[in-house]
């Protein structure tokens, strides 16, 4: 086990999930792409009950994927729904081909933004995932945009791992906003919604303008 998965099981996590992770997940995940072996609820039930509680149900084991989950150990597919059995499917455990000198690279030191910054690929990917950022893909533009707005705040430093984190999420609310501008459109002074099929025709917009109040 490396650095980065010993100092993610660190975090404040149930005993549960460090058994999960441990001694069912880790074992059996694939050397080289980090997919686990299919999830078998009724085995990880058996390891993880003690005399205090007894787990017998998947939403009681999902209730533990989904803090190893947050706590970066376990990746899913954003489709994904934790609120149903997810038996027979794969998990992917991100931190385990993570070199220990890779990881006191992107963990150890901190730094300020500067103007030859660029994310760590592979751990864009990842946390890319992670958060269910569908569209990964980035341009110069996007990258001087968030060196830019960081070079205006020198006072800040996060370490390599934390900045391609914060990248990442930037990507997301971005996408998250040209969802919304894609699927709305506004009409007089109103924003409908385009997802729910409304068709607006010309009929429509005479009367929003009608009705609308006057300047």
């Amino acid at each position: 086990m490396n650095q980065a998965e010993l100092a993610a099981l660190k975090q404040p996590i149930s005993h549960y999930a460090r058994v999960l992770y441990c001694l069912y997940l880790r074992p059996n995940a694939h050397d080289i792409t980090g997919a686990t072996a299919p999830i078998k609820n009724k085995a990880i039930g058996e390891l993880l009950s003690d005399p205090h509680t007894r787990f017998t149900q998947g939403r009681q084991i999902n209730k533990v994927i989904s803090e190893l989950v947050e706590a970066g150990l376990v990746a899913i597919n954003p489709k994904t729904d934790l609120s149903r059995s997810i038996q027979d499917q794969r998990l992917v455990l991100p931190l385990l081909n993570i070199k220990d000198d890779k990881f006191e690279a992107l963990h150890n030191n901190t730094i300020s933004m500067h103007l030859k910054w660029l994310p760590d690929q592979l751990l864009y990917k990842e946390l890319a995932a992670m958060v269910g950022l569908l569209a990964t893909d980035y341009d110069l533009e996007d990258v001087g945009e968030f060196i830019t707005y960081w070079m205006g705040r020198p006072q800040s430093r996060f370490t390599p791992f934390q900045w391609t984190q914060k990248f990442v999420l930037q990507r997301k609310q971005a996408a998250q906003r040209h969802n919304v501008k894609n699927t709305s459109m506004v009409i007089g002074s109103q924003q409908i919604s385009t997802k729910a099929n409304v068709i607006v025709d010309e009929k429509a917009r005479e009367l929003v303008n009608k009705y609308q109040p006057k300047s």
